[in-house]
């Protein structure tokens, strides 16, 4: 039984509490990502809150064994539970929240929290309350502009840490400089995402490359030279590969928004901080 089948046959478990409207399998098994390291994320959605006996009833089911279960935070009530040597996630949220979250998107909120479970939502396989997904689905798109706008100009920008790069690789400071060239590769890759009018859909942008395959605008070898920056012996050879992609997501940004003007952010994408002597 693959891990789909799986979901399908947890959640008719879950089917019968009428208190829940919505229920869908998100994540890796969701978008057909899924490999033996893989768990399965099951999303409810309830018209009112959940008890602990509504979350607690299907995992005694199934004699599964938990390995969290967290109290209602920020939002979400989440347990993770094993059934069968298969992990499963669970993240439940009201109605109410879905539809804020949804309203906050059209109106250019960054939350990367609540994009998550947004883009769960755009790639999720409804398993309940399958007309109540659709219309929620259909709402996310087309991709909010301003959201588009919003993520470009504040991920698109770089402080002093990348002004800092050849300080950091003139002093041998590597810790510091793999902290600095893994977060402007995620910089790059959420405002590519939104150029793409893509959803995040974890926060730690899992899955690169089929995030990047299913990009139709982005820098050539996109995944092979993030990986190549990240893997590079010489830190030079890494902050120059890393110049170049922010060059070509900077044209690749003012040929297709020209509305946008990041002339500030691309000359603090080319600035350095200039030597002093003794430094």
């Amino acid at each position: 039984m693959n891990l789909l089948e799986q979901a399908k046959k947890m959640s008719m478990i879950y089917k019968s509490n009428p208190k829940l409207d919505v229920i869908f399998v998100g994540g890796s098994v969701s978008r057909g990502w899924d490999d033996r390291f893989s768990d399965i994320e099951l999303f409810l959605i309830w018209d009112e809150p959940p008890d602990d006996e509504d979350r607690m009833d299907p995992i005694k089911a199934v004699n599964g064994t938990i390995l969290d279960f967290h109290p209602y935070e920020e939002g979400e009530w989440s347990e993770t539970y094993l059934a069968d040597g298969t992990k499963f996630e669970i993240s439940s949220f009201l109605t109410s929240t879905i539809e804020a979250y949804i309203q906050s998107m059209t109106k250019g909120d960054i939350s990367l929290d609540k994009q998550c479970l947004i883009g769960a939502f755009a790639d999720g396989l409804p398993l309940k309350g399958e007309r109540q997904f659709g219309n929620h689905a259909e709402s996310l798109f087309p991709y909010p502009k301003i959201l588009k706008d919003n993520l470009i100009l504040h991920f698109f920008n770089f402080d002093g840490r990348w002004q800092n790069r050849e300080a950091l690789i003139h002093r041998r400071d590597s810790l510091f400089l793999h902290s600095l060239l893994v977060e402007v590769s995620q910089k790059l890759i959420i405002t590519l995402s939104a150029v793409n009018d893509m959803y995040i859909h974890h926060p730690g942008l899992k899955w690169l490359r089929e995030t990047c395959e299913r990009m139709g605008a982005r820098p050539d070898h996109l995944t092979e030279r993030i990986h190549r920056l990240l893997t590079y012996t010489d830190p030079a050879r890494s902050v120059e590969e890393l110049e170049g992609l922010i060059a070509e997501t900077g044209q690749l940004l003012q040929d297709r928004l020209p509305h946008l003007d990041l002339t500030d952010q691309l000359e603090r994408a080319k600035a350095v901080r200039p030597g002093v002597k003794g430094d």
